[in-house]
């Protein structure tokens, strides 16, 4: 009677070297879900693998894989053909290049996924930032989070209709003309700007070195207030960033 078990105590690696270090001539079939696969061993090798029209070595590296299931080893007179030539400790070794390779790439695919699902979600919150300051503020009327290179991560500026690239664009030239008038006149390290016109202010504030946060208002607010909301909207933009 032959050898039967479960993939859980015994991996296929195991299995293998088992059956080929024993030199037997046997089958040893494998049920892993709805699939189901036979090896054959002749004097310690193995020599024809086949599943599902599969045959040959690429049988062994795909069911290397699999980590649950049934298995029965029967020993056997003669295999039914010969469709292997590498020896078993080869493909063992090819086996596990493989799985490393696979588990590296899985790695990657899913950091790559991690990291677009934190990239999308980080614009999420930067909007929601923004419309919560549009909401409940009663003198911002306008905002955006903008590098300092003038790219625009999230605006949020319902009057007025402005065009974000604009807003990228004046908010980049704001803070270079700042920082060299805070060197030029050694005031320290720009922290805030704020530009006054006969119709609405523009207040430039940096959240960390490579983003700035832009409030738009209207004539006539209070500053002060309109300070006090943009120094807690920088707070938690910086969180998020």
């Amino acid at each position: 009677m032959g050898i039967q078990g479960n993939l859980s105590l015994m991996t296929i690696s195991d299995l293998i070297q088992h059956t080929c270090q024993d030199r037997s001539t046997a089958e040893l079939k494998i049920m892993h879900q709805n699939q189901t696969a036979l090896l054959y061993f002749q004097d310690g090798n193995i020599v024809h693998a086949q599943k599902d029209g599969l045959i040959g070595e690429k049988v062994v590296y795909e069911i290397l894989k699999w980590d649950d299931g049934e298995f029965s080893l029967d020993k056997i007179v003669k295999t039914p053909a010969k469709t292997i030539e590498r020896s078993w400790s080869s493909l063992l070794l090819e086996g596990a290049r493989r799985l490393d390779e696979d588990e590296k790439n899985s790695n990657k695919q899913k950091f790559l996924e991690d990291k677009s699902m934190a990239t999308k979600k980080k614009s999420e919150l930067l909007a929601e930032t923004l419309a919560d300051v549009i909401d409940n503020s009663t003198d911002i009327e306008g905002a955006a989070v903008v590098g300092i290179d003038g790219l625009v991560y999230s605006v949020n500026a319902p009057v007025g209709h402005l065009d974000d690239t604009l807003i990228g664009a004046v908010a980049a030239a704001a803070l270079g003309l700042s920082k060299r008038s805070v060197e030029q006149l050694s005031r320290g390290t720009f922290t805030q700007s704020l530009i006054q016109a006969d119709r609405g202010n523009i207040v430039v504030s940096q959240i960390n070195p490579e983003t700035l946060f832009i409030a738009l208002t209207s004539h006539g607010v209070n500053l002060g207030m309109v300070f006090a909301e943009t120094r807690k909207s920088v707070a938690t933009l910086r969180e998020i960033l």
